[in-house]
């Protein structure tokens, strides 16, 4: 396949071949990725509180 040959709307993604290691930041991170990703509204509080 040559350059010419390629879908333009293609994307590549690369990941490594082991995990990464997943701190409490790291976690909040990814999770804050993928709320903005999937635009799912989260509570602004931590668990275990109730809605009032």
């Amino acid at each position: 396949m040559t350059a010419d040959d390629r879908d333009p709307d293609a994307i590549t993604v690369r990941v490594p071949d082991d995990l990464p290691v997943l701190t409490p930041e790291t976690s909040r991170i990814m999770l804050a990725i993928l709320i903005e990703l999937t635009e799912v509204e989260a509570p602004d509080r931590p668990p275990g509180e109730g809605i009032t």
